[in-house]
């Protein structure tokens, strides 16, 4: 019995010297070290709000009214196959005065979504009839983010390959393990622009700017020299 409770603490004791001289070699010359890709891509997307708002003492009338020209617009821009079109929020709420009821107000809201913002600037022109804007904004398509984003990561790979590299050169090193590695990405805000233009008719077109969107891969790890 001694000589099985001495064999098995010098197994213990073993078993531990070997965990610690493990973890010591672990974190052997071990650096830190980043890399970046980035680019300016081009906003490919459009992306329109527009409402419908009726105001007066009956909200039955106003919601049939609000319907009218929501299934109006809808009949409209069923048409065009490139453009994706969804309601969202409708809304029936109180308008007061001294903190009494003195009318109501109905609202419903559209979002339209299209790679071809020639088409719908002519569209949402033609909508703004019966229909008023809430926004426009602009964004990369999901394909092009992709496309992109795979091109950088390959940019942000080869860049954190080169400068490990660079750094087992430096310090004398035949090469190096990758430890861990984290790859993540980013995109900045949303930049776009539009302006009313005055024309003859009643009927205002935007006149669009879509501008860019920086898309950024990053790349961080820890090497080991060998």
């Amino acid at each position: 019995m001694k000589r099985f409770n001495s064999y098995l603490f010098a197994v213990i004791l073993l078993t531990s010297y070997s965990v610690h001289a493990h973890e010591s070699v672990k974190s052997y010359n071990q650096i830190s070290l980043e890399a970046t890709a980035s680019a300016d891509v081009d906003n490919d997307t459009m992306i329109v709000s527009l409402y419908a708002q009726e105001e007066g003492p009956k909200a039955a009338t106003l919601s049939n009214k609000v319907n009218e020209k929501v299934n109006w617009a809808l009949q409209k821009i069923k048409q065009h196959k490139d453009i994706k079109v969804e309601t969202e929020s409708y809304s029936t709420n109180p308008v007061y005065n001294k903190n009494q009821i003195v009318a109501w107000r109905v609202k419903q809201s559209l979002r339209l979504e299209s790679t071809n913002m020639p088409l719908m600037s002519e569209v949402l022109g033609d909508l703004q009839q019966r229909l008023k804007l809430g926004g426009i904004s602009f964004d990369v398509s999901r394909d092009k983010r992709e496309q992109e984003t795979r091109s950088l990561i390959d940019q942000a790979l080869s860049a954190y390959n080169k400068r490990a590299t660079q750094i087992a050169n430096k310090l004398q090193s035949n090469s190096y393990k990758i430890v861990t590695m984290h790859v993540s990405t980013s995109t900045n805000p949303v930049q776009h622009r539009y302006r009313m233009m005055a024309e003859a008719s009643s009927v205002v077109s935007p006149k669009l700017e879509a501008g860019d969107k920086t898309l950024s891969v990053r790349v961080n790890g820890t090497i080991e020299l060998e």
